[in-house]
């Protein structure tokens, strides 16, 4: 397993840097062909200036589809952010995330439409089948854009997690409340990893996210690019380099790998020297049987707490919460403390930052 990595101090250098990527891992011809219609994934949680790093950058997503658009390929751009989407809250979500300049830019088209469809995982750890996006059997392959970034819930978020934006809408929300676990949230995880089965994921870590990711935590210019065939991999390579224990994080912990044989191409993690603040959840230290797993979950994670100054009381929150865990108040959502999956879906959704954890 070959990990592409390198410094990349300015966005204005990313096409340079990808090229690089794509040439070290064997060249760009072995990842797409001529004629081929292609989606590019990258992460949009919600919408959110690129200078906040919540999203992948859309300078970086400028500089993939013209490597691919060379290459005389069709490109799609589509991810299904938290909450309920429709045509024109995805055409804010793009506007306000830069991506509408990736359209005026280049060729490629932003979805706005991408239906539902299941497809079936016989051989799958915990989940046997997955609703996912149309394109997803629409296209001929599917190049992975994520973004590296901390994250409350999992700790670390980044090729693997990035893949859930396939599931439409409110089914990401659901598949939390089924799978409570945190250990079995990234089984499921790692799951659709294997359903999706991309060409490369290639990470934009240029502006990355320190804190209490993926949306409420600091920007931080950690300069990094990463490459790799396998998102496992690419996910280990992006801990080591930031400093996230591959202990904490569920898709790492969980995934059936030899991370020793990862090789790295050009860089090594060691040559990043600024380490990632990152959040105290992540794995939990020692299994416990389903039935503890909530009252577990309660003692070891932090429930989202509400900044009542910030509230709008637009209450995404409860649409989006898998648990009926809130409820509506005077002063802004209610969040029962027993009800509460510690999923951090509310926050996730929330336009103003009016969630907090920790």
């Amino acid at each position: 397993m070959d990990v592409f990595i390198d410094k990349c101090d300015d966005y204005e250098n990313s096409y340079k840097v990808v090229q690089e990527a794509f040439d070290s891992l064997g060249g760009i011809e072995r990842f797409v062909e001529k004629g081929e219609i292609i989606l590019v994934k990258p992460n949009l949680l919600k919408g959110a200036s690129p200078e906040d790093a919540v999203t992948t950058h859309p300078d970086f997503i400028t500089a993939v589809v013209k490597l691919l658009e060379e290459e005389e390929v069709n490109v799609v751009i589509a991810d299904s952010p938290a909450g309920r989407t429709s045509k024109g809250k995805l055409k804010k979500h793009y506007e306000k995330s830069g991506w509408l300049k990736v359209e005026e830019e280049t060729e490629a088209v932003l979805a706005y439409e991408f239906g539902k469809t299941n497809i079936d995982v016989p051989k799958g750890n915990v989940k046997r089948s997955f609703e996912l996006m149309e394109l997803v059997k629409e296209v001929d392959g599917i190049i992975n854009l994520p973004k590296l970034k901390t994250h409350s819930l999992t700790v670390f978020t980044g090729a693997v997690k990035n893949l859930y934006g396939l599931v439409p809408g409110l089914a990401k929300a659901a598949y939390h409340g089924q799978f409570m676990k945190l250990n079995d949230f990234g089984r499921m995880l790692l799951d659709l990893e294997r359903t999706v089965e991309t060409r490369i994921s290639i990470m934009d870590g240029i502006l990355a996210m320190g804190g209490s990711g993926p949306s409420g935590g600091e920007p931080v210019e950690l300069e990094a690019v990463l490459a790799s065939e396998d998102p496992i991999a690419c996910d280990y390579a992006a801990c080591e380099l930031a400093g996230i224990p591959m202990q904490k994080v569920p898709t790492l912990t969980e995934a059936d790998i030899d991370f020793d044989s990862i090789e790295y191409v050009n860089r090594k993690p060691s040559s990043f020297d600024q380490d990632l603040n990152y959040p105290p959840g992540g794995s939990q230290p020692v299994r416990v049987p389903g039935f503890l797993s909530r009252l577990f979950s309660n003692f070891y994670l932090d429930r989202p707490n509400l900044l009542m100054e910030r509230c709008t009381r637009c209450w995404a929150c409860e649409d989006m919460c898998p648990k009926d865990a809130i409820k509506r108040k005077d002063y802004g959502p209610k969040i029962s403390w027993w009800k509460c999956i510690r999923c951090y879906c509310c926050k996730e959704v929330c336009p103003v930052e009016a969630l907090d954890v920790g």
